[in-house]
């Protein structure tokens, strides 16, 4: 005769049957893309203005398939896509990716640090992602290299006076929600018209590009160097406090003076600081730092 089961079978087949929804419901979270959803993932990074969108609604797609700690990509200029301070108990897994597009013709490279291991599953799931990423990636990657040329100065590839106007000004709106610290600097060539005038302008394009060099190789990777015109330079120092400009200074000091080319013409430079605060816009800013040019020139301060 069937006998039917007890309250504590029940309540064993009902933990059971749970179990299995709960199992169904992750392989469902795991099952990869349909096609529906990758033809949208593909519209939506299509509809992005530009490379640095583009990569963010990438990593945010990323992001949500495993447990990302930090994902770098290298496409030529390294860019931090997510990053968060490691913990000191902290175990991160690496993991790297190289993008191809057509003739193995090498995109970009993707660095992860998870914070556990990738599954068989999980790798497969972000291969998918990558293979929608390479199909706009070459023509987001070709229209960033045009825009780039667009605002670099042709002779020392440091930004350019308008690309410098759209920074600052970018910054300057920035740190008015959320101050970190940001510095002005400017800078110009002692004696420039001198060299000019006696060595011609072949020797003069030299000393800039060579100024610009070492400008460039005295700053942090999150602070911007630009030239304005003619023998005129500035940085953009942020995070930093009002001083940070003081060791960038003694850096470009101490190159110059042991750099064969320029020491030869006799190269110098003076310097100008303003750090922002609450109140300052982009004007009063630059005003602070050229008056303080100016006022370091007249008093012939040189450190």
């Amino acid at each position: 005769m069937f006998k039917g089961c007890s309250v504590e079978n029940t309540s064993s087949l009902n933990g059971f049957g749970q179990g299995v929804e709960q199992w169904v419901q992750q392989l469902e979270r795991l099952k990869p893309p349909s096609g529906v959803d990758r033809q949208q993932l593909l519209e939506l990074l299509l509809a992005q203005r530009d490379l640095d969108a583009l990569l963010t609604v990438f990593a945010e797609r990323a992001a949500t398939l495993v447990p990302i700690h930090s994902l770098h990509v290298d496409a030529g200029q390294p860019r931090a896509l997510i990053s968060r301070p490691p913990r000191a108990d902290q175990t991160l897994h690496s993991y790297r990716f190289e993008l191809r597009g057509q003739h193995e013709q090498r995109l970009c490279l993707l660095q992860y640090e998870l914070e556990r291991p990738l599954t068989g599953e999980q790798q497969r799931l972000l291969r998918q992602c990558h293979q929608l990423l390479s199909l706009p990636l070459p023509l987001y990657l070709r229209l960033d290299t045009l825009e780039q040329q667009v605002r670099l100065d042709h002779l020392t590839g440091l930004g350019n006076r308008s690309y410098f106007d759209e920074v600052i000004g970018r910054a300057v709106e920035q740190h008015c929600r959320e101050p970190h610290g940001l510095v002005l600097v400017l800078l110009d060539l002692d004696r420039f018209k001198l060299i000019n005038d006696t060595w011609g302008h072949p020797v003069g394009d030299l000393v800039l590009s060579r100024f610009a060099q070492l400008l460039q190789g005295c700053i942090r990777s999150t602070d911007q160097a630009f030239r304005l015109g003619g023998d005129e330079f500035a940085l953009l120092l942020q995070p930093a406090d009002p001083e940070a400009w003081r060791p960038v200074w003694l850096r470009l000091q101490h190159v110059l003076h042991s750099h064969k080319e320029l020491t030869a013409f006799a190269v110098g430079c003076s310097l100008g600081a303003a750090s922002w605060h609450a109140g300052l816009d982009v004007q009063s800013l630059y005003e602070a730092a050229d008056a303080h040019l100016y006022a370091r020139k007249k008093a012939g301060i040189t450190d």
